[in-house]
């Protein structure tokens, strides 16, 4: 559950360190889950692919929040954290440092699950 203004830690390899969220794309709701998109803006950075201040899109990976999960599980993450995306809908990165969970076995996320380590 990632409110308005939550800072995100950024898992790819894209030059972004922390990210602040600053809306939802597709939902009325005020809270943001894993696999939602949200705009942010970048707050630190490092590199020449991304720019402290721009507003970039980023997809959800990880909450400090439970998820429950359809088999009756429950999944908690130590931190917040995003994976920036560009305008059309890829991933900036090309390397996810991390794992992501099976909620990015879909169609949409193909890419995403390619780049990351594995998926639990």
């Amino acid at each position: 559950m990632i409110p308005r203004g939550c800072l995100l830690k950024v898992i790819d390899n894209s030059g972004a360190r922390f990210a602040k969220v600053i809306g939802f794309y597709g939902q009325q709701g005020q809270y943001g889950y894993v696999g939602d998109v949200v705009k942010v803006a970048i707050k630190d950075a490092k590199g020449d692919k991304v720019q402290s201040g721009t507003t970039k899109k980023a997809v959800i990976t990880e909450t400090k929040f439970r998820q429950a999960r359809p088999n009756g599980s429950h999944v908690q993450h130590l931190r917040n954290s995003c994976v920036l995306l560009s305008e059309k809908g890829a991933p900036l990165g090309n390397r996810i440092k991390g794992c992501l969970g099976f909620e990015f076995n879909k169609p949409r996320w193909r890419k995403l699950g390619l780049l990351s380590k594995r998926l639990f």
